[in-house]
């Protein structure tokens, strides 16, 4: 259960929107996964642990070709279809808390998400040139790959979500995808990234805890923000005639209907 938990993860942590955690809630293992982490010192746990990564890897690198090609032939429609899981993915969450939140967090949330697109590097949806391996790139797609992992295991959050609005998600998705006995050196900073992945999935899960039994309100308010502010910053901005006016609302009714899905299986 734990891999096959694992290969969902990564099959949606390449999607912004839907988080790692929505996947643990539907397949009931949120407890036991972060349980897992939280004393990863007992054998067993790490057995776990070491099965439900396998399960992200396999997960990740299956369904990243398939990203790359909705990319390349349909970047517009696929970023509105994301924005719309982003964006259905607000009542749920409120309906989760069953209490209005607190005004002032969910505006810090936005804040943030918004100061954090303001610095956001700049990527095409499909990348023809890769970046030379040096160590300080290295260093900073690790430090992507932590942020990635932090706010996967967050509820609500989506850590591909983070990396659209950071910069390296596009980069990070091409890699994954033309990975082959060719490109091996792309095994180099996918490592990097995969290590600080890790890191912050452990991280995460601490915070997470924590705040979830200490300070709920606040800290599911600042998530609700972060959330909000994320669906305005990547939705595209198009002139409103009628051709894009009828693809904005098929693909955003589609979105709502998958959102919708998912909510009827929690």
């Amino acid at each position: 259960m734990f891999f096959f938990t694992g290969f969902l993860i990564g099959v949606v942590s390449l999607i912004p929107g839907i988080s790692g955690g929505t996947v643990l809630v539907l397949t009931k293992q949120y407890a036991a996964v972060t349980n897992a982490i939280a004393h990863f010192k007992e054998k067993e746990n790490r057995h776990s642990i070491l099965v439900l990564v396998l399960g992200i890897l396999i997960g990740v690198i299956t369904f990243a070709r398939i990203i790359e090609l909705l990319f390349y032939f349909a970047p517009k429609a696929t970023m509105i279809l994301f924005s719309g899981f982003v964006l259905f993915s607000i009542p749920d969450l409120l309906k989760q808390e069953k209490q209005k939140p607190n005004l002032f967090w969910l505006f810090l949330g936005m804040l943030l998400i918004f100061f954090l697109s303001c610095f956001s590097i700049s990527t095409p949806p499909v990348i023809l040139e890769y970046p030379k391996l040096t160590f300080s790139f290295l260093l900073v797609f690790s430090i992507y790959g932590s942020l990635d992992g932090f706010f996967t295991i967050l509820p609500g959050i989506s850590g591909s979500m983070m990396m659209m609005i950071l910069g390296p998600y596009f980069l990070y998705k091409s890699y994954l995808a033309n990975l082959s006995f060719v490109n091996l050196s792309f095994l180099i900073p996918l490592l990097f990234y995969f290590l600080g992945d890790l890191l912050g999935f452990f991280i995460g899960s601490k915070v997470s805890l924590y705040f979830l039994e200490k300070q709920r309100k606040i800290f599911m308010s600042f998530i609700i923000g972060m959330v909000l502010m994320s669906a305005l910053v990547l939705l595209p901005m198009y002139p409103f005639d009628l051709q894009h006016i009828l693809l904005y609302g098929i693909l955003l009714s589609m979105s709502f209907l998958f959102s919708q899905t998912l909510n009827f299986f929690k």
